[in-house]
């Protein structure tokens, strides 16, 4: 029997700093997506999760 378990979803206190940091300079000059899109690439952090923290910010 094979038993599999989906990836914990992080939680924005485990993104760090500096990935929060990098997403907030970007929002300032970018669009969301854009932004988002981005953070990704620099970061290497899932861009769902960057989505989300992204419309925490905007918000």
């Amino acid at each position: 029997m094979l038993l599999v378990e989906a990836a914990a979803i992080k939680d924005a206190n485990e993104i760090s700093e500096e990935t929060v940091r990098v997403l907030k300079l970007l929002l300032a000059e970018l669009p969301l997506k854009q932004a988002v899109k981005l953070a990704t690439e620099i970061t290497g952090e899932k861009k769902n999760v960057l989505y989300e923290l992204a419309l925490k910010i905007k918000n």
